[in-house]
């Protein structure tokens, strides 16, 4: 059986892969068990925007925990319906046939928006139009059962360019030839949002984990929440361990979908040369939001040790980890705050 590990603060502890998610593992402080005047721990999973979602509340009240959970799944429904290009009638796949869209929702305008905001960040880093890129490496790996070309690459890469999209009023429009993926953005704001939720409804101790988009608020029983990052080369071992509350931690990898066992065709490209980026093998970021921290993470991804380093630096309120390809562990100034 495939096994990931967690701590119990001693020793690593071997525990059904099942139990934990791919890329950040959620390590919960347990309180002694059998105690009635502690509140309880309610955990439900299902299947969204393409992986998977755990909502974990922390509430004496279950009742509202369970109708508060709820609603925030009905959220990310709602915005994977939305906002996803796997959906054939989601504003972005419809976006994507007409290249214009009147009257776009405030959820994806906003992702529009934020999108293009860290583009101009980046220096081009962060690119939601990189999908046609991504669907010819989908093309030459799974149907050509090869890499693409140079000139298969050259010939997509005259389509990407986030400076083409047009966010005007009432319309929203992208180039001829161009695509939109918010794969790098949206499950960010989707985890933001269903915190947002689950406050509104009274949850004041909650973590939302969307495939590794984590979002925290408050206290699991008596401390932080405390995440393991996993090493990202040996599914049974971990980096470190953090302690969050009210922020979110998302964790950027080159293990996460790959085309090759080397891992030098995976699917962070690099929308400036068309290739993946292979400096960095994994990035995490801590931030206020899941929405900035998502996006961060994918920039630096692609930026590398370096840039990446001074994108993080240059932004208050964030922190980042970064893994090289010859296995450095670099850590942003602030880091060491949230270490255990």
């Amino acid at each position: 059986m495939n096994q990931n590990v967690v701590s119990d603060g001693r020793r690593h502890v071997p525990v059904p892969a099942a139990a934990v998610f791919p890329v950040l593992l959620l390590w919960l402080f347990m309180a002694a068990a059998g105690h009635s005047s502690q509140a309880a721990t309610l955990k439900r999973t299902e299947l969204h925007m393409g992986t998977v979602v755990s909502i974990t509340v922390v509430d004496h009240n279950r009742r509202q925990a369970e109708r508060a959970v709820e609603a925030a799944f009905r959220e990310i429904a709602r915005i994977d319906g939305l906002l996803s290009h796997y959906r054939a009638e989601s504003e972005v796949s419809r976006l994507n046939r007409d290249k214009v869209l009147h009257d776009p929702s405030a959820d994806l305008a906003a992702n529009i928006r934020k999108s293009l905001y860290y583009g101009r960040l980046s220096g081009g880093a962060f690119d939601i139009t990189v999908q046609p890129l991504l669907e010819l490496y989908e093309h030459a790996f799974l149907e050509l059962e090869r890499p693409p070309t140079g000139e298969e690459i050259r010939a997509v890469l005259r389509s990407v360019d986030y400076r083409r999209i047009v966010l005007d009023g009432g319309t929203l429009a992208i180039g001829a030839g161009q695509k939109i993926t918010l794969g790098g953005i949206a499950k960010g704001y989707a985890v933001d949002r269903a915190m947002e939720v689950l406050g509104e409804q009274g949850v004041r101790n909650a973590l939302v984990d969307a495939g590794g988009d984590l979002g925290t608020m408050g206290r699991y029983r008596r401390r932080e929440w405390i995440v393991a990052l996993r090493n990202p080369r040996d599914r049974d071992d971990y980096i470190t361990r953090i302690a969050v509350s009210g922020q979110a931690v998302v964790t950027s990898g080159d293990y996460e979908r790959y085309y090759d066992e080397e891992k030098t065709y995976h699917h962070i490209v690099d929308p400036r040369t068309g290739y993946s980026a292979t400096e960095l093998i994994s990035v995490t970021v801590v931030a206020g939001t899941a929405f900035d921290a998502d996006a961060v993470s994918t920039s630096v991804f692609v930026l590398g040790e370096e840039a990446g380093l001074r994108l993080i630096e240059s932004l208050e309120g964030v922190e980042g980890l970064l893994i090289t390809r010859d296995r450095r562990i670099i850590r942003s100034s602030g880091w060491e705050a949230y270490e255990l």
